[in-house]
């Protein structure tokens, strides 16, 4: 065609006195060709007029009727019936995400957006996908008899399912976790689903809608991605029924055989020095270091909690995965540019700048029957050669009845301890340590600053109300071991006086040679408060996925997997 008109052109530009009638012709010509162009692609020129969304007003707007929604969720369900009521007043009783001749593409969107969610380890199902999809689809099916009642009912239910995906996108699906030892503090949620539901637009994405609201940090994605990976593990250990206490060098048993297949699979090859049956040093070496690599202490032998990692099938592993996505979603989304993550299981400080990291340390936490909290929280200020005021019930479960033992009432008054009481100073040798009622009064121990003082030469205060800190220590060979819970709570670093200079570096005067010397030399209990703002969390994760793509797995010290992991399990069910 443009060759043909072109041919006419020039014929015309030779010929003026034709010019006239070539030009009506080719406009015949034309008009011709776009006719077939319509015949061919008739969403350019179509004679029927686009059909529009005819808005659906709900009729009964009794508080009663908008609540009576399916929500799959006790623990949130009262809290959902409200806000679906809220909504739809906010709406002005207009529906959301259904039309009285179509459904919006906004309910398209959501559903697609729940078949991704599906990789983060939430159930499609228990926000009723498959039945909101098909009852939707049913409705429109027959559209002269299409029940506005029920084009109403079901709106509302696709909003109930939206808003309970918000609860557990933003506050979780474990209702509570820890208890009156293991305490686990989540931070409050100020995230608004009604308000978030009211500003959607029909042509949103509501997969990076809800994307947002989910951790930002790119493990969450990789541990997304290897829990998808796990869904094709179908592999099948054998069950490895071993006596620790006969396993040693030398040692033969056909089932060592296993053990060196499941040690392999997981990446830990020692071949047979002898009979493949036979307990070596090789064998034993790569024992050790799985059990380092789980943060189990390194001893060599495949006791229970060696035995139950080894054999972790991929379902397992999914299912841990599963449960630490979870917690990342507890944590405090934004965390500022200068932040601290605390991991307890991994036992590890790590310093960012910007998502950058610029230091990371060794730490020690509190014992099983004194666990470190897991919370958010801000660095107050750092303090140099502290004292310590030892909280009353060390003093009462641990001080006074090593005194009585001792019999040596100047116990640790020998170590650098002052003793009050009434905030009056009072001799250790006068008190009867044996007496019962010595335990209800009102004393108190304080060591004073030195470098044997129980915190170190610093410690790094947080605005909490539970007494929990950071701190140097003089028990330095802890950090060698692999599991290290030992403190009373508070948070044992490695290096402190890297740490000091890290955070203090941006304050004025303050370098590396000033921080030394506040620790040894400087003045008793010198606080310094950091120019820059930082946000302290502590975590408690037990499985993600590193830099590399492998999966990370690491014992569970206050054991909150197995009960947390069983309140999940609930969820594959409804």
């Amino acid at each position: 065609m443009a060759i043909v008109l072109k041919k006419i052109l020039i014929f015309a530009a030779q010929n003026n006195f034709m010019l006239k009638h070539i030009l009506v012709f080719s406009f015949i010509i034309l008009l011709s060709a776009c006719k077939q162009s319509k015949d061919k692609s008739s969403q350019w020129f179509s004679d029927e007029p686009e059909e529009v969304y005819e808005p659906l007003t709900l009729q009964d707007t009794a508080v009663a009727t908008l609540q009576k929604v399916t929500i799959k969720d006790d623990y949130y369900k009262a809290a959902i019936e409200k806000e679906v009521a809220h909504f739809y007043k906010n709406n002005h009783y207009q529906a959301r995400w259904l039309y009285q001749n179509k459904p919006s593409p906004l309910f398209a969107s959501y559903l697609n957006a729940l078949t991704e969610l599906s990789d983060y380890g939430l159930f499609p199902q228990n926000y009723r996908q498959h039945e909101l999809d098909s009852l939707v689809t049913s409705l429109y099916q027959h559209k002269d008899s299409l029940s506005l009642k029920q084009l109403e009912t079901t709106d509302r239910e696709i909003t109930a399912s939206f808003l309970l995906l918000n609860r557990h996108l933003t506050q979780g699906r474990i209702p509570k976790v820890g208890d009156d030892v293991r305490v686990w503090k989540r931070k409050k949620s100020t995230h608004d689903p009604i308000a978030l539901l009211q500003s959607l637009k029909d042509g949103d994405n509501l997969s990076e809608v809800l994307a947002a609201l989910q951790p930002q940090e790119p493990t969450y994605k990789a541990m997304a991605q290897k829990y998808k990976e796990l869904e094709k593990d179908t592999a099948r250990y054998e069950t490895l029924n071993l006596d620790p206490k006969k396993f040693a060098i030398g040692y033969k048993d056909s089932i060592i055989v296993a053990l060196r297949n499941q040690l392999k699979r997981k990446g830990y090859h020692s071949p047979a020095q002898a009979a493949p049956e036979e307990v070596d040093s090789l064998l034993v070496d790569a024992i050790k270091q799985f059990q380092q690599h789980i943060g189990l202490a390194a001893d060599g032998v495949p006791g229970a909690h060696t035995l139950n990692y080894l054999q972790m099938s991929g379902d397992q592993q999914r299912d841990l995965l599963l449960l630490n996505m979870e917690r990342l979603r507890w944590q405090q989304k934004d965390l500022g540019e200068d932040y601290i993550l605390i991991n307890i299981p991994e036992y590890r400080l790590r310093l960012f700048h910007k998502d950058s990291l610029k230091f990371a340390t060794r730490v020690v936490v509190g014992k099983p029957d004194t666990p470190t909290p897991i919370f958010s929280d801000s660095l107050k200020f750092v303090e140099f050669r502290p004292t310590w005021s030892v909280p009353a019930s060390i003093m009462r479960k641990e001080m006074i009845p090593r005194i009585v033992d001792s019999g040596d009432s100047l116990k640790y008054a020998k170590r650098g301890y002052k003793l009050y009481e009434n905030n009056k100073e009072i001799n250790p040798a006068e008190v009867n340590w044996k007496d019962a009622s010595t335990l209800k009064r009102n004393f108190f121990f304080v060591e004073n600053p030195s470098a044997n003082n129980s915190l170190g030469l610093v410690k790094f205060i947080l605005y909490n109300d539970m007494s929990i800190y950071l701190h140097d220590t003089p028990g330095k060979k802890l950090f060698d071991n692999t599991q290290r819970t030992y403190s009373h709570g508070c948070i044992r670093v490695q290096y402190p006086d890297s740490l000091a200079y890290q955070l203090l570096k941006h304050t004025a005067a303050w370098d590396y040679l000033k921080v030394s010397d506040a620790m040894h030399k400087g003045r008793n209990q010198y606080r310094v408060h950091p120019k820059q703002h930082f946000t302290v969390d502590v975590s408690y994760l037990t499985a993600w996925v590193d830099e590399a793509g492998r999966l990370i797995i690491r014992n569970d010290p206050y054991g909150f997997d197995k009960e947390q992991l069983k309140h999940l399990e609930r969820y594959k069910k409804l």
